[in-house]
């Protein structure tokens, strides 16, 4: 049985999430299992600055940020 891989507040990888077709900044949150051999990401994710959404969105939607 695979578990979440939940990541703490400080250490939440920088991400990008796939939202209606657009790439926002976000926080990696959480892995979650889905069925046999796929994984869901929790993310924290904003369009402007003030706001902040929480959504689980399929792994083909976040990638990480380039941070070079």
């Amino acid at each position: 049985m695979r578990e979440p891989q939940v990541y703490s507040g400080w250490e939440r990888p920088l991400v990008e999430v796939l939202v209606d077709g657009i790439w926002y900044p976000g926080g990696l949150r959480a892995w979650l299992p889905v069925g046999e051999d796929e994984w869901a990401a929790n993310v924290s994710w904003t369009r402007s600055p003030g706001s902040a959404f929480l959504d689980t969105v399929t792994a083909d939607r976040v990638h990480p940020v380039d941070e070079t």
